[in-house]
Order: structure tokens, then sequence, then C-alpha cells
């Protein structure tokens, strides 16, 4: 029959009634007249797509090849395209329409433009990305893109092309796991057009749950994306899910197969077939599973079979994983779709959707000879389809042809696939918008929903498209960065119908803020909405209703329902009510039914339930949309008889009553008297997480795992419930059971959480964990979920006296009474609430002030990223809203107030040229300050760290800033080629000129153009900064909440700023133009020379021209300036990608110096005035301390930066060392001011002048590089903490040792080495060439007595350093023999005394006859390396294999003449000559010798020969002293012959795991990785990183590891050997380091560096290896024999960071300069006699650049150099000596003539 009367035409209850009986009487009439007028049906012997036309009651449609309208040949009015409507002869399989064709994407997009309605939006996307500037400062977002039907259908058709050239087919499977992006719906619209059957999978899932979809589904393609953005964060999808879906886990099917292929190589195990069975079995519920999980179980297996022996074991072991290596999933391509821009690696399975579209629409070009696609364009409407039709058709498809699997969780644990088709689904959906809705072509629907969820698949793509509609596409959440986001889309696009689950709008209802921000957009375009997916309260409908949409209805449907079935009708003759009821749509025939009792076959005897009674929602008759049936039996898919798994189907929907198939979906509801119903949950073990259905049973499996992955699991058992939650409906909850002895605690927490997340996905993961000591089981052992849930909700529990255990009920509502407490007590206080980036405390302050404490939590630096400044916007538009709060104080965590900002984000940008993006972030941050700097409050920035860039720019929109003193500020972006872009070319000239003036205005450029950061004292002084608060005072935030009492109690000393700032702000837009060209200021004018200099003129001219526009035009007219110049900037290639580039290089230009009142080298007259008033003492000048008053500056010896590009002036010390002027520094606490009389001179002082290897300047702001190491002087000034100590006094004569470290660091107790250690006057601080010097208080010790002042201030870092070498580091003992470099002269030849007064036969290796003399007068023996026998012997080892031997043969006469001068083979060598000689002095070692390095005068890359001899892991491990706890690196690769199993790695890991190591394993291939992975060594094995895998992210960015590249001469090159050290840290160190160090990050090691790396003689790793393992205490270790093998590496890591080096026969490390108490056990040492200072060649200062140079040249000769300061002559050991020739040398210059002298002492005269 026809229907006469369509259902939304029904006015009235009597209509519905009357429809309702009609369908009854006769359904397949209905649901036929339904399917012929809602959709096109393809007319096969016509070649038409036809549907029933109502009002010309015939059959009309187009011509499938011309598009063109036809009636004639099509059917005839009585006929259908089907048979029949409905073929129930194998129910609950269903087959409906039969033998009818059609296609769900013509119905979609073809026959709307075939209609004329070409040009009509289709699709309107909106990306999750904000920026609040838009649509007049309302916000909007920063993608947006429309599509007509006409672009939507080109769009598709390309894609379709795609899918075409990738081999696929009708029938084939596609998986699709993306964002929600309009990318997602092309390629489904492309697959329904070719009848391809499509999965999609949610992008929160789990990379284990896609694996299991792909497999289950038999997808033989999978399109993805490099990520999507969520909250404004990118968020990785193809690197996250796919390739680990991929790569981590195979069909449990295959690994079986692979077992069992394997276990028959075994012919003579016994019992191979049961091994194989308890396999099979312990793995029965996975559909995919690692390797790891069938190496693991039969690890167990095998382990408790007696008759297998352990090398059959090892053997079975390894063959199954090297066939388990070979298994995958079926994927024959992955599809990537650029859309963040994302790193990822890149398989030869990867094609880009970009280069795969291109590729297709050229083909169409040429296929249509066009010569580009706007050819297109050209075309009317029906030539436009006809042209798409004819490259690539519809396919039409029967009417039950799988249109889509969508999965959906399953109580049992497996997934279900439940199976919707192009035909009865499509007709159903279409036709459930016109019942509901009164839908139109006209509305412009907008759902909350992602295609990889039912609502997506049903109401954002197919029903809107179906009817013609305009369907909104948002990619994030509505409700960021507020509340009205959702709000302002609606408003935006006019849109008419909403639908959307209630769990958001729970979150709106219950935060005012959040319902301010949605009533701030005009919502009344809407007609309609409603709730889906998830229960509704009245609660949540009324708020709705009353402030959304009156006509806000409750729609119910699930997955397997395909489409709305409840509803409210439309027609307007329902008495719509806020009370949650819905109601069956009129062919849903529904009943509530009570189980009056169950049979064993679970089958239930049932009654109807009383109207108001709860029970089980049945559907008694089937319908069109219904879930077609449950994907299965994939391999006979495509046959006549295919029914997919029909029988997991019946069971799971159909069996649960008696008297026929009746639907069950699992909901409890009630009927009520009106006829409607309301919704109450699940009535089986599924909970409802935000619309998201999961079984408790799958989150349970995953929670189990730790029982399987960890032998020590505490874990005993557990049982999931789903809990009430006020904005997700449920959340899961896990009750725990420990282990018997154990306890479970929060770690143990996080890692359960972990296993679910990795496994179900986020939205699987429990909120809490309850442990009880067990679970009410009934007295069959069955656990009673429903008497935990009852105890949940509060319940009644019924008789629980049939449980086993009734006694346990009591202790488990007492467990979650307390969580209960807990959470009402969070709740109560209100005082935290945090963001991700944002934590916002509300504190009262007083009785009647509250004060709102906001903190940016961004680790490390606090950096505002779009998302933080999105939050920031959003937590400040609350507390404008929020009446109770009096102020606001700002700050940072963690020691740093707000710096940095994500550069490598920008430079995504930057080089893509997206200026939207570069837009937003500016954009952001000018609204978020705005709304900062507008609040009616008082708002105080409490700066306890660096305020950088952002930072700085944020403090400007506060009316109070409080800085600690170790604050720092600035504005750093110039150094990336950009301008400040968050307000700072605007706030801060204008808050600078407020305060003074012109002047302020040229400081604020300064700060900008220099790029430098200022301290506290200069902001303060600038106006920048309102108070510092002194260091050892209270914090600045303490400081903040002291001002704020002071002001509300009416006595404040900032209500004068207060009103200032206020002043300020009402100025905005004044002119304020200065008085004086800035530009010719001279700190302007020098700053804009240095920054054309260093080619950075083109940013100076934007920072300009920002500034100015603000300040001719007003704020608002300069920040948009600002913003447009910063994205310009971003994208100009010649700006920040090429200066973002230079600084991630660090090879950025120099930076301008800081202005300075005197500069570093002055003038005559400017010195002559410092001298004279006595803020500059002369060289050389008497001081007593207490009496001479402390001068502002002084003079020093060292490197300042070049007053012409900012440069460090480096170069030869004879040229470069200059005397310089600079201030005299203040000691902080723990620190003492020496006034310096003699300084030693070293080879640090060289280092630091020319730069080589590095420059200081590269770790330190200041413009000048003093340089020192060591010295003698006397006590000025202490710190508070030294004179509390007591230990030292002004006027104390002092000998400073040169090594300093962090005092406050807890490896202190380790070794002061590990703590931050450097070395004064070359590592961030000026040295003791200099007049004045501020020390560490452990860096003084007392003068010796015996030793004159030029000694005691020339050995401290020579014999130190050789003091650590021989008595810590190599450990020396008596009767050994030693080798040294260079013994005759500096640390060698003190390294020669020391070693031969220890007892020891050392042989000195010198450079001539006269200096073998020297060797031989120290009791050495001497080897001359100029000797014409060996000469030429002395060189690197070539890089080429075949010269090894040769090399090696050339030193065996030099080793043999060694041995025999000393008798023996070497036992010890210490080297410090550098790369030359490094190589032969290694070859020199004895067996078992050691050799101990600690310089490197002739070059870095050290290389080697390794020796012969080998050991086992486990001898090496106990040789490195591995304890339990540590982190261990295992090179796994080089030894793997096969280029899979690596023997010797595999045992490594072994010893290492049995050792209580925390192990990761650097693999070279992702294979190798697998197999690693597989081996089931459990959680010791932390993680396994592949070189391949990182090579194919990082491309040319990456160099493999191997040996350490050839460098540039460091001497003559030091620029490009800088270079090249740079590149082999960020192209290989840093890749590899970040790769491994989450799986090595602990509590005690953020950083995560190994303890021990196992390296391997297969390749040279070495380089990386002394780069990665851990400073100071970080062992590399061999366990192969060496020999024939060459080693090179990077010198300072090892020697700097004191690293070693252990190999079977011989042992390299590093050492450095002695710590503090060694420098003391050394005085002793010396004072007694057992040590000699020999006696140093004193130079004056202005010597000692010619000093350096002759070291540099190696032209000095003998003893060390000593630099003379204030010594008025030689000799001189105490301080009364001291004094009277001062008063001597005084009297003397004054003219004045001392006639009695008090000769204590003869020095004083000599």
């Amino acid at each position: 029959m026809t229907v006469g009367v369509a259902w939304e035409q029904i006015g009235s209850q009597a209509g519905e009634d009357a429809l309702r009986r009609l369908i009854n009487e006769s359904p397949q009439d209905f649901f036929g007249d339904v399917a012929r007028r809602n959709i096109h049906w393809f007319d096969a012997q016509a070649k038409q797509w036809v549907n029933f036309d109502l009002a010309a009651q015939c059959w009309a449609g187009f011509a499938a090849n011309t598009g063109e309208f036809v009636t004639s040949g099509a059917l005839a009015q009585d006929e259908s395209p089907w048979s029949s409507v409905l073929d129930e002869s194998q129910a609950p399989y269903l087959r409906w329409f039969v033998g009818a064709q059609t296609n769900a994407s013509f119905n979609e997009i073809d026959r709307h433009v075939l209609q004329g309605r070409g040009a009509n939006k289709a699709l309107i996307f909106e990306g999750d990305r904000w920026d609040p500037s838009k649509n007049g400062g309302r916000g909007g977002p920063v993608t947006e893109q429309q599509f007509s039907y006409r672009g939507l259908l080109l769009e598709v058709v390309v894609r379709a092309r795609v899918l075409t050239n990738l081999g696929l087919k009708t029938g084939d499977r596609i998986a699709l796991n993306m964002p929600n992006i309009p990318e997602q719906i092309f390629y489904i619209l492309a697959a329904q057009r070719l009848g391809i059957i499509y999965t999609p999978v949610f992008g929160g899932f789990s990379a284990k749950t896609l694996s299991d979809r792909l497999h289950d589904a038999g997808a033989k393609v999978v399109i993805t994306a490099d990520g999507g953005y969520r909250n404004a964060e990118a968020v990785p999808f193809k690197s996250q899910y796919t390739d680990p879906a991929l790569d981590n886990y195979v069909p449990r099917e295959a690994a079986l197969k692979a077992l069992s292929d394997t276990l028959n190589d075994y012919p003579d195990m016994a019992d191979s077939q049961g091994l194989l069975d308890a396999v099979t079995h312990a793995l029965a519920g996975e559909i995919t599973l690692e390797r790891a999980d069938i190496m693991r179980e039969l690890g167990g297996i095998l382990a408790e079979m007696p008759n297998i022996t352990p090398e059959v074991s090892a053997k079975l072991r390894t063959e199954v994983a090297i066939a388990l290596s070979q298994v995958g999933h079926d994927i024959s391509k992955v599809v990537v779709a650029r859309y963040t821009g994302q790193e990822v690696i890149e398989y030869d399975r990867d094609a880009y959707s970009d280069d795969l579209v291109a590729t297709a629409k050229q083909e169409f070009l040429a296929e249509l000879k066009a010569k580009d696609m706007a050819y297109f364009d050209t075309l009317s409407d029906t030539d436009f389809q006809a042209t798409l039709y004819r490259l690539e058709a519809v396919v039409p498809v029967e009417a039950n042809w799988p249109l889509f699997i969508i999965y959906t969780s399953g109580s049992t644990g497996k997934p279900k696939g439940v199976v919707h088709t192009h035909g009865a689904w499509l007709a159903g959906v279409t036709h459930s918008m016109h019942a509901v809705f009164e839908g139109t072509p006209d509305d412009v629907m907008y759902v909350v929903g992602d295609p990889g969820w039912i609502t997506g698949q049903s109401y954002l793509i197919a029903a809107p498209l179906s009817m013609g509609m305009t369907t909104v596409v948002c990619e994030g959440s509505p409700l960021f960065p507020h509340a009205g986001r959702f709000a302002a889309t609606i408003e935006r696009y006019g849109i008419t119908l909403f639908k959307a689950g209630s769990t958001f709008l729970k979150a709106v209802m219950t935060d005012p803020a959040s319902t301010r921000d949605m009533a701030a957009f005009d919502m009344s375009s809407l007609r309609a909405g409603t709730f889906c997916a998830e229960p509704v309260s009245p609660a949540v409908q009324q708020f709705a209703m009353e402030n959304i949409c009156s006509h806000y209805i409750n729609s119910y449907w699930a997955t397997e329902h395909g489409g709305i079935v409840f509803s409210c009708h439309s027609g307007g003759y329902k008495d719509l009510q806020p009370d949650a009821k819905t109601w069956a749509l009129p062919w849903i025939q529904a009943q509530v039914r009570v189980a009056e009792s169950t049979g064993a076959d679970g089958v239930s005897q049932w009654r109807e339930a009383e109207v108001g009674e709860k029970g089980e929602l049945v559907i008694t008759s089937p319908y069109p949309y219904l879930a077609h049936t449950l994907w299965g039996d994939k391999e006979h898919f495509g046959s006549e008889n295919w029914c997919g798994d029909v029988e997991r189907f019946k069971a799971v929907y159909f069996d649960r009553w008696s008297e026929g198939y009746s639907y069950t979906q699992g909901d409890y509801a009630r009927r009520h008297e009106d006829g409607g119903f309301t919704l109450h949950g699940r009535s089986d073990d599924v909970i409802n997480v935000s619309g998201h259905r999961i079984g408790t049973e799958e989150i349970e499996g995953a929670i189990l795992r730790d029982k399987t992955l960890r032998e020590d699991s505490p874990l005993g058992n557990v049982v999931v419930v789903g809990a009430p939650h006020d904005e997700k409906g449920e959340t899961p909850v896990a009750f725990l059971v420990a282990a018997p002895g154990r306890k479970l605690n929060d770690d143990d927490f996080s890692r359960l959480q972990g296993l679910v997340r990795s496994e179900k996905g986020a939205t699987a993961v429990p909120s809490d964990f309850l442990v009880v000591p067990a679970f009410p089981e009934t007295r069959s052992g069955k656990y009673m979920r429903r008497t935990l849930r009852g105890l949940l909700l509060d319940a009644p529990l019924g008789d629980i006296s049939t449980l086993k255990n009734p006694e346990v009920v009591d202790v488990i509502r007492d467990a979650i009474s307390q969580w209960r407490d807990h959470g009402a007590l969070a709740q109560a206080r209100q005082i935290v609430q945090t963001w991700r980036y944002i934590r916002l405390e509300i504190h009262r302050l007083t009785d009647s002030h509250t004060v709102a404490l906001l903190a940016i939590t961004n680790p490390p630096v606090n950096a505002l990223n779009e998302r933080a400044l999105d939050e920031l916007h959003t937590v400040i538009h609350q507390i404008k809203h929020q009446s109770d709060i009096d102020a606001l104080v700002v700050t940072g965590a963690r020691g740093t107030f707000v710096a940095g900002a994500d550069v490598k984000e920008l430079l995504k940008i930057g080089e893509v040229g997206d200026t939207a993006s570069a837009l937003t972030p500016p954009h952001a941050a000018q609204a978020a300050f705005a709304a900062i700097e507008s609040l009616d409050m008082p708002v105080i920035a409490a700066i306890n760290g660096p305020a950088l860039g952002g930072g700085n720019e944020l403090l400007l929109s506060c009316a109070y800033v409080i800085a600690a003193d170790q604050a720092t500020f600035g504005q750093p972006e110039v150094n990336l080629n950009l301008l400040p872009g968050y307000g700072g070319t605007q706030r801060l000239t204008r808050k600078l000129q407020d305060r003074q003036g012109d002047e302020g205005v040229a400081n604020a450029l300064g700060i900008m153009l220099r790029g430098r950061p200022i301290d506290s004292e200069w902001a303060q002084r600038i106006g920048l900064v309102d108070e510092v608060v002194p260091v050892g005072s209270e914090s600045a935030l303490n400081r903040a909440m002291s001002r704020l009492r002071e002001h509300f109690a009416g006595n404040s000393q900032i209500s004068g700023v207060l009103d200032r700032h206020k002043a300020l702000l009402a100025q905005r837009e004044d002119a304020l133009l200065p008085s004086n060209n800035i530009k010719e200021h001279p700190e302007v004018t020098a700053a804009l020379e240095q920054l054309a200099a260093g080619g950075r003129e083109h940013v100076a001219q934007r920072i300009l021209e920002a500034t100015f526009t603000g300040l001719e035009q007003g704020v608002t007219a300069g920040l948009d300036a600002e913003a447009r110049l910063f994205a310009e900037s971003v994208c100009d290639p010649a700006s920040g990608p090429t200066g973002i580039t230079a600084f991630l290089e660090k090879r950025s230009s120099p930076l301008p110096c800081q202005p300075k009142t005197v500069p570093p080298y002055p003038g005559e007259e400017q010195l002559d005035e410092l001298e004279s008033s006595g803020n500059l003492l002369p060289v050389g000048a008497s001081f007593f301390p207490g009496v001479t008053p402390i001068p502002s500056h002084q003079y020093g010896w060292g490197v300042a930066r070049s007053s012409l590009d900012g440069a460090p002036e480096h170069g030869d010390p004879k040229v470069a060392e200059r005397k310089l002027v600079f201030p005299t520094p203040e000691p902080k606490a723990a620190e003492a001011l020496i006034y310096i009389l003699a300084s030693e001179v070293n080879f640090n002082d060289i280092w630091a002048i020319t730069g080589i290897p590095v420059s200081p300047f590269d770790a330190r702001e200041s413009d000048v590089q003093v340089t020192g190491s060591g010295g003698v002087g006397i006590v000025v000034s202490l710190g508070a903490e030294l004179v509390s100590e007591g230990r030292l006094s002004v006027g104390d004569l002092v000998t400073v040792y040169s090594g300093q470290s962090e005092l406050m660091s807890p490896d202190q107790g380790l070794d002061p080495m590990a703590a931050d250690f450097r070395i004064q006057g070359y590592e961030r601080n000026d040295g003791c060439h200099g007049q004045f010097l501020a020390v560490q208080g452990p860096q003084l010790h007392p003068k010796l007595s015996s030793l004159t002042f030029e000694e005691a201030g020339s050995y401290g870092l020579t014999m130190g350093t050789i003091q650590r070498a021989l008595f810590t580091t190599l450990n020396i003992e008596t009767g050994r023999r030693l080798f040294v470099e260079g013994a005759s002269t500096g640390t060698g030849y003190d390294c020669l005394r020391s070693a031969t007064a220890s007892g020891l036969s050392c042989l000195g290796m010198v450079s001539s006859d006269q200096r073998a003399t020297r060797v031989t007068a120290a009791g050495g023996s001497p080897i001359n390396r100029k000797d014409s026998r060996w000469q030429d012997i002395f060189t690197a080892v070539p890089d080429d294999p075949k010269e090894w031997q040769a090399w090696h043969e050339a030193g065996l006469p030099f080793v043999a003449a060694a041995e025999d001068a000393v008798g023996g083979n070497i036992d010890y060598a210490v080297s410090h000559a550098g790369e030359n000689a490094f190589p032969r002095t290694f070859q020199l070692l004895g067996n078992n010798g050691v050799l101990a390095f600690y310089g490197a005068s002739s070059g870095y890359r050290f290389t080697f020969l390794g020796k012969p001899g080998a050991s086992s892991p486990a001898t090496m491990f106990r040789r490195a002293g591995l304890r339990p706890g540590q982190t261990i690196l295992i090179v796994y690769g080089p030894g793997a012959d096969d280029g899979i199993v690596d023997n010797v790695a595999i045992e490594a890991i072994e010893v290492a795991c049995q050792n209580g190591g925390q192990v990761a394993v650097l693999v070279d291939t992702i294979a190798q990785r697998e197999f690693v992975s597989s081996l089931g060594f459990g959680p010791r094995v932390r993680g396994v990183v592949s070189i391949e895998e990182i090579a194919k992210r990082l491309g040319n960015d990456f160099m493999p590891p191997g040996p350490f590249p050839g460098m540039p001469d460091p001497f003559t090159e030091s620029l490009a050997f800088r270079e090249a050290v740079r590149e082999f840290s960020d192209k290989t160190l840093k890749p590899i380091g970040s790769a491994i160090a989450p799986a090595l990050r602990n509590t005690l090691d953020k950083r995560g560096l190994p303890d021990i790396v196992f390296e391997r003689r297969g390749r040279d790793g070495l380089a990386l290896a002394s780069a990665l393992v851990k400073p100071n205490t970080g062992r590399v270790v061999y366990a192969e024999d060496l020999e024939g093998q060459c080693f090179s590496f990077y010198a300072p890591q090892v020697w700097t960071r004191q690293r070693r080096i252990l190999m079977p026969t011989a042992e390299i490390r590093g050492t450095h300069l002695n710590t503090s108490r060694e420098f003391a056990e050394m005085q002793e040492q010396i004072a007694s006699g057992l040590l000699a200072v020999l006696p140093p060649t004193p130079v004056t200062m202005d010597e000692l650049p010619e000093a350096h140079q002759a070291m540099w040249e190696n032209r000095h000769q003998g003893a060390n150099y000593v630099a003379v300061h204030a010594l008025p002559r030689e000799g001189l050991k105490t301080k009364d000596e001291l004094y009277r020739a001062w008063a001597l040398r005084d009297a003397a210059e004054r003219g004045e003539q001392i006639t009695q002298v008090e000769t204590g002492s003869a020095g004083a005269l000599r």
C-alpha cells in the first residue's frame, strides 16, 4: 500500500495512534513506502536512479550516464525495485527490499546536484583551534571550510579514484582512524560510492582496539592522519594508533600458526600439541595480541616441562620469536592525511593522501583533456555530475549490502561488529529526520559527534546529507576554549537542528561562569535540539529547554538501533515537559518486560511491566534500520548464503525471552501512563561513559594483564562497575583485591590505568580504584557485581544472606563511604581548579576578602602555548564574573614565571607559510592579556623566576609587579628573527614611557632590539618592576599576599601604582609621541647598528613599525600591527624559518651588547675619572680589607663581545685577550669576595680566549669573559651564610680552588662532580684574572704558610687535576708502571713527579732531548716521540679498515721500546696531548691496563684500536658495579648475523634483568624491535627503541650511530668545528637520547640517561654511548673481543664528564679537576712534604696574553706560569709581609720614606 499521509504531517495524538495501527496492520507496506520516497534506487534495466514522486504519483529520477531527468522507462506506479519488502526466512538475519539496488553515496550527494542544488552548502567544517580576535572579538575558529554539494561531490569522486588506484574493489574493507575532519568524510563517502565497506574507529581508542578491529573486519587499507587538534594541541594519530596497531599487535590465529609451524620442526618434543593447546587456551579471548603474549605463555609452559633441556628451550624460544617477527596484519596500504604537520615515521606501506589526490586529479584532467580543475566550474550541475559519474561511477549495490561496520563493546569482552546497510538503514535514518524534526533541505544541522560513533554516521553524515541539508562538522570539544563554543557555532551558522549527548550540558549547567559563556551567543535560530546516546535527567532537559531551545527533546538509540527509535514526535501535539520522557516512534513496537524466571539456557519467562515499573526495554517487531547482523565469517563474505556472525547476533540480542524473536538492547526503562518511556541505565555489564558504551569485562581484562606482565604483580583480582558521574553520566570504578601478602599503592594504580589506556583507550580508564579485602560472592563463587553497584548507588541490596561472605558488605560500604567523603571534601573546599596548564586556587585572605591565585603550570619553562593562552583567557573570564573574588595574583610554577615558546611549532607554521595559524597565538595572547588588565580588581604578578617573551608580556598586563631577586626579564624574540607578538611592543613601551618619559621608550626599544635579559634591579630601575624581594627574604608570592592584606586593611602601599595602571589604560588610544627622535638615542642606535651587522635589520624595522604604530595611533592599532607583523615574520622565509632554524641549531647571529655606563674598553678620560673617584683600583694596587673601599668596577683580562655586532671577539691570545673593565661582583649568601694577589695560568684560559672547543659565551649572557682558574687572594667580604659558618674571616689569605658545583644539590652526597660541576673562569662565570672574584665558600682553603704567594697561586688546577687522576681515577698502586704524555712540562711533569714519589716506575714521553733530561732528573724514564724510529706514527687511526693492521704494526717498535724502558707492560697511562697521541698511548697499555685522560691539546676526535680478549656480560656488569635499580641501555643488532637474533645482547638483557637493572634496548631495525619485545623479559625491559624507526621519522635530520665524524681543525677552523659538534649532537645524540629517555626516567633522573651502556664490537657506536651515558658516574661496557676493531669518540664528553669505558682487557677513564675535599687532602700532602710545588714563572698581567700565546703554540718551557696581580715584590709568604711591602711601596710612590720597619720576617725587605 502507499501510506497517503506521511507521519511528519500528523498534528494530533489521534493521528499518531491511527498511523501506528496502520503500521501494525501492514508494516511492510509502510516500510516500502518509506523506502520508495526517501531514497533513490537503481533500475538496472533502464540504467536509472529513481524514487517515487509523491506529488506526481510516479517513479522519476535520473539517467545514470547522463544525469538527465527521466520519467519514461522508469518503474510503473504500482511497481517497486524489490521483489519483497522483507525476507524473514533466516530470522533474526533479515533481508529488506530484496533484490533492489541502491547506493548511499548517490543518495547523499549526487542526487542533490542533479536536482539543481549543487550550489547549496553541504558541509561546514570548523577546526578545533580558536582565535579570540575573530568576529569582532567574540572569537571564531582558526580553520573554517565550507563545501557545496558540487564541491563535496568532486572531493568524494577524487577520493574514489584514490581508492580505485589502491586496488580496492566492491566488497573490500577499509578502516578509518582519523580526527573529525573533512578528509575522513570524503573517504567515507568515496567508499560508499564504490561499495567498499568501511569501519570508522574513534580516535580515542587504543592501538590495541584499532588492531582488533582492523583484523576482525579484514581491512586491506587504513586511512589515518598525522594528527588532529584537541583543545588547541596537536595530538598524534598515525604514530599513536595506526603504526602501533600494525607493528605491535598481530592476529591471534597467525601468531598461533607461527607457533604451530615452529613446533612441527621439533618432532621429538614430547607433547608439542599439548603445548600448542595450552598457549591457544591461554590466549583464547584475544583477536590480536602482542608477540610477547605468545612468548610469555610459551616460556611459562616450557619452564614446567621437565624433559626440555635449557638448550632446546632457548633454541625453541628464539625460533618462535623469529617466526613471530614475520607475522603481521594483512594491510596493503596506510593512507596518511597531512593535517597538523606532525612528524611521522614513514613506512613502505605509507602513502600521503594529498599525493594520491594530486595523482587522481591529474588522471581526471588527462582523461578529460582539460587544462586544470577549473574546468569543472564551467559545467552545469547535470553535466558536472555526469562527468564525475563517468570518471568514477557510482556502484549500485544490493539493498542489504553492508555499508559500514561499527564496533560496540560487549559484556563478554569481545567487541561486536554491527553491520548497517546501504538500503534499509539509509532509508530509515532519512525518514527519521522527517518524523522527528520535520527536516527540510533548508535546515542546518550540528551534531556533537564523531564518525567513529553511530551518531556520527547516522546524523552527522548520512541523514542530513541524504536530506540535502547542511551538516556542521566540528573537530574539537564543544566547550573549548570556553563553554560558549557550541553556542557560538549555533549563532555563526544559523543552526536549526542540534544534537548532542547530555554530558557536556551537565558541565555547563553546574558552573555559572559556563552558563554565562553560553548565554553570550544567540541561539534563537534553533528549531529543535535533542539529546542522544546516553541517559538524561529531567534537570538537564529543563536547563536545555530554558537556555538553549524550548523544543529540546530526548531521543534514544544505540549503535545497533541504527538511528532514532524513541523521541518526541514532531507536530507540536506532545506536551513536552522536562521529565526526560521519550516516545517510541510509530513503527517501533516496544515493551518493558520483567523476567519471572530464567532457565539454564538463559531464556526468561516474562510478563509485561506495570505502568511505572522498571524492567528491560524490548523491541518486539523488526524495522529496516536495525542492525543487519554482526560482522563475521569474513572468509565467505560475498557468497549468497553469507549471514555474518548470525549465531552471536541471535545469542546477544534475540535469545533473552521466550515466545519468539524480540530485540533486547540491555537497557532498563519504565513505561508511563501517557505512553512515554524513561530510560534508567544498563541491565547488563556495559557502562555508558559520555555516550561511549564500554564492557566492564573488557576493562577488567586489561587490568588483569598486570598479572601476566609482572611476575611480582600485587594485583589479586578486579571487578569494574559503573558509578554515576555528574558530567560523564557514568564512569568506571575498579574494585581491587590485592594478592596475598601484598599491598596496592598509587604507583600500582597509575600502572593499571596505563594498561587500560593502552588496551582500551582513555574513555575506559577507571576514575578511581577502591581496594577491598574481598568481593561479595555467591555460594557458587560468582562475584556479585549487582551488590557492588548497589553499594555505590546506595540502592537497596535485597537479601544478602545467600552470599558466601555477607560480612564483607559492611567493609566495602565503609570503603565507599571514605571514597565519597574524600570527593565531597575536595568539592566542598573548591579552592583548587586545574586545567591542563593553569592552576587556580581561591583563598580567603581576610575575613571579608578572597584572592585568586593563578599559576601557569607548563613545565619546564611554563611556556604560553596556544592551549595555555586559551585556558588563561577562559580562567580570567570566569574570575571576572565571580563577585566573591577581590584580587588576583599571577605566578608561575617550579621556579619559573613564564619563559619560552613552542618554537618548533612556529617553525612548522612558518615553513608552510600558514599566516592564519601564525596569527592565532598573538590574537589569543592579546585577548587574554586584555582581559587581565581590564579586571576591576588588584592584579599582582609575583615573578618567581625568568619572565621572558610571553612571560614579560603577561606581567605587563598586571597592575603591580613584585619580583624575586633572581628573576630575569626580557623580550628575546629578536633572536628568532621575530618581534614580540603578545603585546610587548605596546604595553612595554607605554609602561616604561609612563615611568620614564622618552627615556622609557628608549629602554623599551632597547629591551626588544637587544633580546637580552635584564635582572630584577635593572627592571625596577626602569619601572618594569614595582618591587623586588631580596634573596633570603620572603618569596615574591608571600610579598604579594602581604601587600594585598595591607591594601584591604586600608594602609595600602600599592594603591598609587594601581591608580597609575588604570590611568594608563584610560590613555590606551591616545597618541603618545616621544618628544625627541628616539631612534637616534645612543642605546637604540647601537642596537640597530649591531642588528644590521648581524643581518637582522628587517626584524628591527618590524619592531619599530609595530611600536610606533601604537604610539601614533593607539594601542588597538598597535596590537593589530604587531600581530600582523608577527605573523609575517613567522612566515617570511628570511625571518622566522631562518631565525628559528639557526636558534635550534645554535648558530644564531649574535645579539647586541647590553648598554653600560662603563664599557669594557673605556677611554682614558673615563678611566682617570673612575680611578680618581675610587670606583676603579689601578692594577697591582694595595688593598687592605675592611679599610680600603670596594670599588664598583675592576680590571680583568679576558674576551669581550664586539661593540659592532655583539659577537665574541675570540682569537689567538696575543690578539683576543685584552684588559677589560667590568663591575665588581657582590657575593651571594654562600660566597665570599676575594682580592686576587696571583692567579694560575693554564689551558682553561686559552680555551676561553679562543672559544675552542666551545665558547664560554654560549652558556652565559655576559658581554665579557674574564679568564683564570685558580689563584691566591685575600678575603674582602663574606656572604651571610659564610659569616654564620665562621670558618672564614675578612682578611684571611686563601688559595682559590676553581671547581664550583650546585651546593644545594642532593648529588653532592654522590660526588660534587655530579652536582652541576663547572670550572670558574671557563664555564659560566668570570675567573681569577680579574682583580676581584666572588667564589663559593667550599672553594676557599687556607694559604699554605710554606709557599710564596707566587707558588700558592700557581698549582691548584694543574696539581689538582693530576691528584685526582692518579689517586682517585686510577687509584695507583706502588710498584706498578705508568706512562705519561708531555712529561716535561705542566700537568705531565706534575704527574711524573707525583707518580714517581708514590713508588711507580714511570715512563715520560717528551719531544726533545732537553726535555728528556728533565724527566730523568725527576726519576722517570724518557721516551722521545720525535725519535726517527717512530716520529711518524703519532696519528689518528685511519678511517679505512684496510689500513688498520698496518697502522697497528707501525706502533709495535714504540710499544716494545716503552716496555723495555720500564721493564714490562704498562699498567697505567695518563693522556692529555690530544687526538694524535691518544691512539698510541692506548696501544701501549698492557693487559688489563687503565688509561686516564683529562685534556686534548691537539684535537678532540679520539680513536683507538681494540685489544684482544673477551669476557661475559655478567663479568663486565660486575666490573661496572651494576646495582639493582640502575638503568642500562643495551645495544642490539651488531651481533645479529641473521639480521634478527643477537645472542650476546640477549644474554646481556637477561643478566641485567636478573641483577635488578631497568633496561632499555637500542636495536637497529623495526624487525629486531618486534623480536626483542616478543622475548618476554617482562617489566624490567622498559622500552625497545629502533634506529630504523627514528631514521624513518627524521629523514635527513638524523645520522645513525657510527664512527664519530671527522672534525675540522678546532684551532684553525673553529666555527666549522663547532658546527660539526652541533650536527652530531642534534642529528645523532638528541634523537636517540630523546627516544630512550622515557624508558629510563625515574625519580632520581628526570633526563633518563643510562647508568651503563652495553656497547658492541660490530659497529663503532662509542661516540654515541659515551655522550649518552650518565655524566660522572656512567660506564660504557664491552664484553666481546675488540681486536681489529676501531673506535672513536668526542674526547670532552669523556674527560669533562668523567665517564668510563670498560673493555675486557683495558679501560679508559675520563678525569677532571679534583673535588674541594680532594684539594684539601692535596694541601695536606704539600704541607707535609709528600708533594712539592715547583717554582712558577711569574708574569705581569700585561705579559699574560703573550704567556698564553706561548702555551697555545707549545713554546713554553718548564713549570707553570703564574700571573702576578698585586704582589709588590716576589717571595712574600705571609699577610704581614704583604702589608709591609704594600706600605713600603705606597710610601715610595708618594715620595715618602719609612725609616722604621718591623722585620719580623726578612721577606718584606727582599
